[in-house]
């Protein structure tokens, strides 16, 4: 199904097997041979959560999909009639896939040992049975829990972000005085920084002024910026665009511009609005 190269390449390469176009198999869990990380759709699958950068896969037919993070993913899968609870380390969070993989080959250098007989396959660690699959439509699909049967457990970093990062005394105090049923936690354990808290705090700078008194005539000074590429051209062609500024008389022109190089050219930043009397 999908192959990921843990090495320090920021590359990877993603094959896709075959499924039926009308299976729904974006909350299941596929036991894959081929897939050399585990790897999962569903956010909500983390428990806790850790942001990536510069790691993508080359997936046969949709181009390069790059991973969003990787922390622990909990699974409440079926083993002989009982539901339980297993978590996989060190899972790639690929939201632009609609599979969740579980790699056979990362099994086996952890001390599972995977078979597959009669299109079923049973996952042991310790010699006990740790979760069963079956097969449908030439993949194998883990025995998961009806979402109805699983608690709606959580890290209390992953409450702090369902809730809108309310802060997180605020939550540990939710949990501990049972303020809204349901609200349970998994475990206290908690990022030193949030990034989404930081940057939806900050403010912005004030401008320094740039000091000194305006000028005196026109053209003396005149302000500009540049603009684009936009995604639709202009009537003209044009997917650039400059405005520019006189500083004494305040008068202001956009200029719109076919390349972006058309910005060096003789006069292009001086409109003739800028130069008539």
């Amino acid at each position: 199904m999908a192959a990921y190269d843990a090495s320090d390449s920021d590359e990877a390469i993603c094959l896709l097997g075959n499924a039926a176009d009308s299976d729904d198999i974006s909350k299941s869990w596929l036991v894959d041979s081929v897939a050399s990380s585990y790897m999962c759709c569903v956010h909500a699958s983390f428990d806790g959560y850790q942001t990536t950068t510069g790691r993508s896969f080359t997936m046969f037919g949709k181009g390069s999909v790059t991973t969003a993070g990787v922390e622990t993913a909990v699974l409440n899968v079926i083993v002989q009639g009982r539901t339980r609870k297993i978590k996989l380390k060190e899972v790639l969070h690929v939201s632009t896939m609609r599979v969740n993989l579980m790699s056979v080959g990362m099994m086996e250098e952890r001390g599972a040992e995977v078979s597959f007989k009669g299109g079923k396959t049973i996952i042991k660690m310790n010699e006990k049975i740790a979760a069963f699959g079956r097969r449908k439509n030439g993949l194998y699909h883990l025995d998961m829990a009806p979402l109805s049967d699983v608690s709606a457990v959580a890290s209390l970093q992953l409450w702090h972000e369902r809730l809108g990062n309310v802060n997180v005394s605020g939550v540990e105090r939710m949990i501990k005085n049972k303020d809204i049923d349901g609200l349970e936690c998994s475990f206290t354990a908690k990022k030193d920084v949030c990034e989404p808290s930081v940057y939806g705090k900050a403010a912005m700078t004030p401008m320094t002024s740039a000091g000194g008194g305006r000028v005196t005539k026109r053209l003396e000074l005149v302000h500009s910026d540049l603009g684009g590429p936009l995604s639709e051209p202009s009537r003209g062609g044009s997917l650039f665009f400059g405005i520019v500024t006189d500083d004494f008389s305040r008068c202001k022109d956009v200029i719109f511009l076919q390349k972006k190089s058309d910005t060096v050219a003789e006069d292009c930043f001086l409109p003739n609005s800028f130069l008539m009397d």
